[in-house]
């Protein structure tokens, strides 16, 4: 037997089984179509109109955001930038919880500032400018409480004595009425900066702010040198939602909701069953084709056709790709080219058979002619998907890279795969080999 032939045999079915142990190790995810979640649209307001202050600012934003919803536990959730405008991000969360809390940890800037507090608290902005003279100083600054009901306000001081970038870490705790608390860390140099403050204004006031507005207002009772802890959560998942913005950072900007749209998981369920179902009739129709009319050589095909949608099925997963419908799209439109390229190639087998040629001399050069003009369709169809992928929504660049992945997999198991097996059915007959390429073959 071949020594090569059977080379490329194992070469086949290693390939084959990595893609299996790939899939079981990490299955495809299903997109937000499929299996139903919560789309988002978000407008970053970024200050000033320079492209490049634009793209920094949001893709800053982007990365905070996904740090806030790996540690919400979203970790399937997809954040993305979105339209022409360069200011707006997808972000599609799968499942339908708790969007409210959600979209809350999304929106909240997290811009944490601890303040030395001069006055207050007042009822109205009016009392606290009567008690400086009609007119808050220069210097300091009216705030009001961030608590709900009846609003009170303080004057702070303009400049804070830290701010978020100054935290090393923030989690979640009990203080010792068992109420949640957000505890954190402070930065060697923001350490001592704190406890000179504190240090010197033991019994005063001081203003915890967050995102403009007054969180709490402790009184220093001792120094603080590098944590603390800040107080005022309700539940605890109010000191956790803090604690992860705290960790996460600031956003550079604010964000504005422009666009909320939910899919049900029950509609995700049918779309799944509904394509299942076309697509096993489609495949069905295609191989029973393919083995009427080109009979032992249509089961070649079928077998090249098997493993294009196994590796192509592995490919999305090694690249973390989510399955969604444009993309069940791409992967049906995968089938229909992966059987074009097969009868393309024996087609001309069947030519170079009628001019006389041997059956090994046939095989050969009718690959060797069908790989060219493959090669040129499939180069065409990838420039059309970059084309998609470059200016498409995120739907139809899923499609697009579906796409140009089973293409890519197409040409491997229909030149290489498909005459392997062609090669393995000339070696099981020997030199009266013949080839079966069904109807007028």
């Amino acid at each position: 037997m071949n020594k090569m032939l059977l080379r490329k045999s194992l070469l086949i079915v290693a390939i084959a089984v990595a893609a299996v142990l790939v899939l079981l190790r990490k299955p495809l995810s299903l997109g937000l179509d499929l299996r139903g979640g919560n789309s988002l649209i978000l407008r970053v307001n970024v200050e000033g109109t320079s492209s490049e202050r634009i793209r920094e600012a949001v893709e800053q934003t982007r990365q905070i955001l996904e740090k806030r919803v790996n540690a919400y536990g979203l970790s399937e959730t997809s954040i993305q930038r979105y339209g022409s405008q360069g200011n707006e991000l997808l972000v599609q969360v799968p499942g339908v919880g708790d969007l409210s809390r959600v979209k809350g940890l999304l929106q909240s800037r997290g811009l944490l500032e601890w303040y030395s507090v001069e006055g207050g608290p007042y009822s109205t902005p009016a009392d606290a400018a009567a008690e400086f003279g009609g007119v808050v100083p220069y210097s300091d600054k009216l705030m009001a409480t961030k608590q709900s009901g009846e609003r009170m306000w303080y004057v702070l001081r303009s400049q804070p004595v830290i701010r978020g970038t100054d935290l090393r870490d923030a989690r979640t705790a009990v203080d010792s009425t068992e109420r949640p608390v957000t505890t954190f860390d402070l930065t060697a140099d923001a350490a001592a900066r704190f406890q000179k403050y504190t240090a010197a204004n033991i019994g005063k006031r001081s203003a915890i702010v967050l995102d403009g507005e007054i969180l709490s207002v402790p009184v220093i009772e001792d120094v603080i040198r590098d944590s603390g802890e800040i107080r005022g959560a309700k539940t605890v998942q109010e000191a956790e939602d803090l604690a992860v913005e705290l960790r996460s950072g600031a956003l550079p900007a604010s964000i504005e909701l422009m666009q909320q749209h939910t899919v049900e998981a029950s509609l995700g369920t049918d779309s799944v069953h509904r394509g299942l179902i076309a697509g096993a009739a489609g495949l069905a129709a295609v191989v029973a084709t393919m083995l009427l009319y080109y009979r032992w050589a249509g089961a070649n095909a079928t077998l090249a056709l098997a493993l294009n949608g196994l590796l192509l099925l592995a490919a999305l997963s090694c690249f973390g790709a989510v399955l969604t419908m444009p993309g069940i799209a791409g992967v049906v439109l995968t089938i229909g080219m992966a059987v074009d390229s097969n009868v393309l190639i024996f087609e001309r087998i069947r030519e170079e058979l009628r001019t006389g040629k041997s059956v090994s001399a046939a095989l050969g050069a009718g690959f060797y002619k069908a790989f060219a003009t493959l090669v040129d369709t499939h180069v065409t169809t990838v420039v059309s998907c970059l084309f998609l992928f470059s200016f498409g929504t995120p739907p139809v660049k899923g499609f697009a890279t579906t796409l140009v992945l089973g293409l890519v997999t197409n040409l491997f198991t229909s030149v290489f795969v498909s005459r392997v097996a062609f090669d393995w059915e000339l070696a099981m007959q020997g030199r009266t080999a013949k080839l079966n390429l069904g109807m007028s073959g």
